[in-house]
């Protein structure tokens, strides 16, 4: 029965001894950047394949390919949210923004071109490519905003005005370059002229600047709530085919490609791979927020002590003489470049060259006011300026030897030959410049030079005024 019980206790007691094991350190969370990645697209055209028996076959697989390529490597940074064109669609949708009007519009269009009502389907048309254009549909549903300027350019064809269709079947192979048309579907003159829209679109469009243009790509930008847009198209010639990658996001300089790479490939796998290499290396030197250096903030208050060195400018001595002490300072951050400022200083003088000084004294300062401040990861830089009360416990100054050799009072001595103050409060302005250099942590070396200029209660030409002060110490700022 002992026995038992000793193991009993044994079993209660043991996990109690064993040491605490640490708490599991779980990695900070940061918050995540979304980066949009446009649709990729296909500009190979090839002029005499536009018009098939079904022109729902292929065309877009390897634009396809490429967009799910970008969203992998995005995907695949902890700190980087892609979002595809069906995200944007879908969040539209949640908005209320359905594309009503812009399909309103083409159906409208489509109608009154069959009636042969050119110029309201010209009007419908677009009004149609403008609500496309001001709800980002050629992102969101690129084959409305292609039927768009597919139609438009049929009317403004039928009407006789065949540079203005030229243009807008240019911009249809812009929005979907590897659409396919029913062959016979058309008229042969339609037909004809899609075709050298799309010989000239080849020769002339500028496929490099996504979305038609950098101010609208960055209206898309803000409109989705992305830090960056991903572009990548493939493009054909007789060199070669190439891939093309951008990355659109703004800058120091102004909005620009961060990220502008082409590469030729072989087939479908190496181009996908390309892409990944390519949106990979623009994520190595993106600003993700782990990499950004931590804005500290602003500390609320700040003491220092210093050792200091007085100098009257205007002094009743042949030669000047100087001071020594100490002194503290507070100042309270009110703002980030407004601050408030106190600070204390006790000094005893020293003689000077010629002993005119007759007797040492001690002055204390007191000096309050407000201040300008810069502050910056190596430090902080003030100019204060305030009002300043200075007490000296008594000054005694002459130039007659008599006074040095009997003292002051005596037969010698007169009133006459010695030099005192009126009164042994002085008031006055002070400015100073400081400057806190960060040693470590909230511990800072401080650097302090001012100079003040007294009017009460001394006469102007008073014979002591003008001090300069010089201190060095050390502060903590308190966060």
């Amino acid at each position: 029965m002992r026995a038992f019980a000793a193991a009993l206790l044994v079993a209660v007691l043991a996990p109690s001894a064993l040491p605490a094991q640490p708490a599991p350190q779980t990695a900070p969370a940061f918050p995540k950047r979304r980066v949009a990645v446009l649709p990729a697209r296909d500009f190979r055209l090839d002029p005499e394949s536009l018009f098939v028996a079904d022109p729902r076959s292929g065309g877009a697989e390897d634009a396809q390919n490429l967009t799910a390529a970008a969203l992998a490597a995005l995907a695949a940074e902890p700190e980087v949210e892609p979002v595809s064109a069906s995200d944007f669609a879908r969040a539209r949708e949640a908005a209320g923004q359905k594309g009503i009007v812009a399909r309103g519009f083409l159906h409208l269009g489509m109608e009154l071109y069959r009636q042969i009502r050119l110029k309201d389907a010209i009007a419908a048309l677009e009004k149609g490519v403008d609500a496309a254009a001001s709800e980002f549909l050629d992102v969101a549903e690129p084959d409305l905003a292609s039927d768009l300027y597919l139609y438009l350019g049929l009317s403004y064809l039928e009407q006789g005005s065949a540079a203005l269709a030229h243009v807008a079947f240019k911009n249809m192979f812009f929005v979907t370059p590897q659409r396919r048309l029913k062959k016979g579907y058309f008229p042969a003159e339609a037909e004809t002229a899609i075709k050298a829209a799309a010989v000239d679109f080849q020769k002339t469009f500028a496929v490099d600047v996504p979305m038609g243009g950098i101010a609208r790509a960055l209206a898309f930008r803000k409109a989705a709530s992305v830090v960056a847009v991903v572009y990548v198209y493939l493009t054909g010639s007789a060199t070669g085919e190439r891939v093309e990658v951008r990355v659109l996001e703004p800058g120091e300089k102004g909005a620009g490609f961060s990220q502008s790479t082409g590469f030729a490939f072989r087939d479908r796998l190496s181009a996908a791979e390309g892409v990944g290499r390519a949106v990979s290396a623009w994520i190595a030197c993106a600003a993700l927020p782990s990499r950004e250096r931590p804005r500290h903030d602003l500390p609320r208050f700040l003491m220092d002590t210093s050792g200091g060195y007085a100098l009257f400018l205007r002094h009743p001595t042949r030669e000047p003489f100087h001071a020594a002490g100490f002194g503290v300072g507070f100042a309270w951050q009110v703002r980030e470049n407004l601050d408030t400022f106190a600070r204390v200083n006790l000094f005893t003088s020293f003689p000077d060259r010629y002993d005119d000084l007759v007797q040492g004294f001690t002055s204390v300062r007191m000096v309050a006011g407000v201040g300008y401040s810069g502050q910056w990861s190596w430090g902080r830089v003030f100019l204060h300026f305030g009002l300043e009360g200075h007490y000296l416990s008594d000054f005694v100054s002459s130039t007659n030897p008599d006074c040095k050799l009997f003292g002051v009072g005596t037969e010698w001595c007169g009133p006459g030959d010695v030099d005192r103050l009126k009164s042994r409060f002085l008031t006055g302005i002070n400015g100073s410049a400081k400057i806190d250099v960060v040693v470590g942590g909230p511990i800072y070396l401080a650097f302090q030079t001012g100079f003040a200029a007294y009017f009460y209660p001394l006469p102007p030409d008073s014979p002591l005024n003008y001090p300069f002060t010089a201190e060095l110490g050390l502060g903590y700022a308190f966060f």
